[in-house]
């Protein structure tokens, strides 16, 4: 394998430091294998003068990297060599609260290949240093670049330059390789911008070697290692990553395509860029907010105390608590409260601003909520930068305005977003054949609401949606179910999803989209509770109750199958979900209690704007339900026969049987 670069595009990236840059040319030039990342943070340690990377070469091992911009000085020796087995130390023990990067000698651990830190210097000439202090620094410093002390400045190749030889941690004499599995490891706990966690745990056998030496300071087995399911982004997010652009952009993108993703990883990046600044990464959804955290969490990012997560609502809590010093009457801010704030800011009243502001799932965010936000950015400072990302094909929620660009409805604020525009069209989530089958989806809905005049499709790429080739495991649209026999069809497709596709509970959701809707007497989220309780199947619930009635957990911490609203589960995918507790989607029902039957696209056309609104809402929840399942997708459907909402889910279904025919 090739030398990987991150960044690839480095000779462009203005936040890449002179030596960083040459250090990935030397790499680019000499290096035959392994991957190389600059400007990372593993420990927090990174500074303006001294740049932290990594090499990891699948045949030899692992070395982290203080990369100095100022000149060698002989007299900092001893600093130097405490310094490096500092950092040493630190990124060892980091890495040994891996499960697939250890092995054990009875209760004592240590790393399956060998790793140290160096530091490093990008001096043109060659450096001179006296026999004793060269005898010191011998694995601790090099001179340009991968270069020992006292070295020719003539190109090497890394065999040549025994860079992995005077490892000084302990490591599993039997090393041969580092895995793929084995490199997403590493990164996810060295780079986390660079990886994708999966809330699913990998399951890990710890070796036996009773020929690695231990000591009284070796460290022990706690049990607390652990390994979550890993993946690496690709070359195209990386560089997406490392696009440090300042001003105001928009993303738009499909399901799936790693929007989310891609925002916590440059979160990171400018939490790690501009340590003096802070960093806001906010969103509507809870359950979103806690899965961000959690990644966070698994990153060891505590230490960069300048990076905030968390809702929009709590966004406004924090400002009145700790700037206003007054309380908010509940967990969601009204719209009065939200107004009263923005007005305390414009007054200079508010000691809070961000260098980067980034906001996920823009389209379910009222205007109001991105004037307070967008109030919040540190204008003034030249690399301050307002993203927003989302992706108007899952406007959730119902919004009091018309349109679905909510930036554009800014009180008092124009942004001009010429240029600025970013689409990601490819989706790294779904297998092919859930694929096809919301591309089907998502054209047929964007048609009916062009043919009703609620979107324009001349303003936005409303159908960009590239379908990936991920392999396919089940896809199954079931409908004339009777709704009072739905929560039996709901336990039966748990029971055909664990036994035929070898799927754990906790890797199954079941998404419905009211916990209940008592104008119809249809309480689908109790009947399926019972239905789980009475099959012994585990459950957590990650959605709030109206009443208190019950407690809602935490996403991170949820057991055996996951129920949620469709609205709880935006930002989130599973392994396999289950759509049911569709009925009230035959029925537009208003805020005044109107039930208005969805009988035919002739009827619909002559609703009021309000109930074509919320029309709208249920035909994008449908999709954004679906768009949720990464492998398997199973769809129980108690609509009533041949009306539109059905539609929406057969007919994107027959359009693949005809294609598998044609094929």
């Amino acid at each position: 394998m090739p030398i990987r670069l991150w960044p690839k595009e480095f000779e462009r990236k203005d936040h890449i430091s002179k030596a960083e840059k040459a250090l990935l040319r030397n790499a680019q030039a000499n290096f035959k294998d392994g991957h190389l990342a600059v400007s990372i943070d593993p420990i927090g340690l990174s500074t303006d003068n001294v740049k932290m990377c990594l090499y990891l070469s699948p045949s030899e091992g692992l070395i982290t990297i203080s990369l100095f911009s100022t000149p060698f000085d002989e007299k900092q020796t001893d600093t130097y060599v405490k310094y490096v087995e500092m950092v040493e130390e630190a990124v060892y023990e980091r890495l040994l609260d891996s499960k697939i990067l250890i092995v054990r000698n009875g209760k004592y651990k240590a790393l399956k290949f060998p790793y140290k830190h160096i530091i490093m210097f990008s001096n043109d000439k060659k450096i001179t240093v006296s026999e004793q202090n060269l005898k010191k620094l011998e694995g601790y410093v090099t001179a340009n670049f991968f270069l020992p002390l006292n070295f020719s400045t003539e190109k090497k190749y890394l065999s040549d330059l025994q860079i992995f030889s005077n490892i000084r941690k302990p490591f599993d004499p039997e090393f041969r390789m580092i895995s793929e599995l084995e490199s997403r490891a590493v990164f996810e706990r060295l780079a986390p911008e660079y990886t994708v966690v999966v809330h699913e745990l990998e399951n890990v056998n710890i070796k036996e070697r009773t020929n690695i030496p231990t000591t009284a300071d070796s460290l022990t087995i706690t049990g607390d290692e652990l390994e979550y399911k890993t993946f690496f982004l690709d070359e195209y997010q990386v560089s997406l990553v490392n696009d440090m652009g300042t001003g105001h952009r928009v993303i738009l993108a499909n399901p799936g395509s790693g929007k989310s993703v891609l925002l916590l990883s440059k979160a990171f990046k400018y939490a790690i860029t501009y340590k003096d600044s802070k960093v806001l990464l906010t969103c509507y959804n809870n359950n979103l907010a806690d899965s961000y955290n959690f990644k966070k969490s698994c990153a060891n990012f505590g230490a960069n105390d300048n990076l905030f997560i968390m809702t929009f609502h709590k966004l406004v809590r924090k400002i009145y608590l700790e700037c206003l010093h007054q309380s908010c009457e509940s967990n969601i801010a009204t719209d009065e409260e939200i107004q009263a704030c923005i007005n305390e800011i414009k007054k200079g009243k508010v000691d809070l601003k961000f260098t980067a502001i980034f906001i996920d799932e823009v389209q379910i965010f009222d205007p109001l909520y991105l004037e307070l936000c967008y109030l919040l950015l540190d204008k003034e400072n030249p690399n301050s930068i307002f993203l927003m990302a989302g992706d108007l094909n899952q406007t959730v929620r119902t919004q009091s305005r018309r349109g679905d660009a909510p930036w554009k409805k800014i009180n008092g604020v124009n942004l001009d977003f010429t240029g600025r525009v970013r689409y990601i069209e490819k989706n790294y989530r779904n297998s092919k054949i859930i694929g096809e089958y919301l591309n089907h989806m998502l054209r047929l809905m964007n048609d009916r609401l062009d043919m009703l005049k609620m979107i324009n499709l001349k303003e936005f790429e409303y159908d960009s949606f590239e379908v990936g080739d991920k392999q396919s495991l089940a896809l199954e649209v079931r409908t004339g179910i009777d709704r009072f026999k739905i929560k039996d069809s709901v336990i039966n497709a748990i029971h055909e999803i664990v036994t035929k596709y070898k799927v754990n509970y906790s890797e199954i959701a079941i998404l419905f989209p009211y916990q209940q809707q008592k104008l119809l007497k249809y309480f689908i989220k109790s009947w399926i509770e019972k239905s789980l309780e009475e099959a012994g199947i585990p459950y957590s619930l990650i959605i709030s109750s109206p009443s208190n009635n019950y407690r809602k957990t935490r996403y991170s911490d949820t057991e055996g199958i996951i129920l949620s609203t469709i609205d709880s589960s935006l930002g989130l995918d599973f392994k396999a979900v289950i759509l049911a507790g569709l009925h009230p989607y035959d029925y537009v029902i208003t805020n005044d209690y109107k039930k208005t039957m969805i009988s035919s696209w002739k009827k619909v056309s002559a609703m009021g704007d309000e109930e074509k609104e919320l029309l709208q809402t249920q035909m994008r929840k449908l999709y954004t339900a679906c768009s949720r399942a990464r492998d398997i997708l199973y769809v129980l459907s108690d609509l009533k026969p041949k009306t539109p909402m059905e539609e929406l889910l057969l007919t994107p279904m027959e359009e693949l049987r005809r294609m598998q025919r044609r094929k």
